[in-house]
């Protein structure tokens, strides 16, 4: 487990790119849920698992938020 000593913040470039991934990620996931609840319907294990991981995601952007992340980049 790294200490804080060995820990280091994300550069504004990789801050813009991570929030730029996840945005990605979401729309990607919103996609997968229509199309699991209409092969699968509402009550399937899939969209089940579908609404657990957008959950999750919610949650690190929660997290991510709470450390002051900046959105979008100074100057880049």
């Amino acid at each position: 487990m790294p200490t804080s000593r060995d820990l280091r913040p994300l550069t504004n470039k990789q801050a813009v790119q991570l929030r730029l991934d996840l945005t990605l990620v979401e729309e990607r996931l919103q996609d997968i849920a229509i199309l699991m609840r209409v092969c699968y319907g509402e009550d399937s294990q899939a969209v089940i698992r579908v609404d657990e991981t957008a959950a999750a995601l919610q949650r690190l952007n929660w997290e991510l938020e709470r450390t002051k992340l900046p959105t979008q980049a100074a100057g880049s």
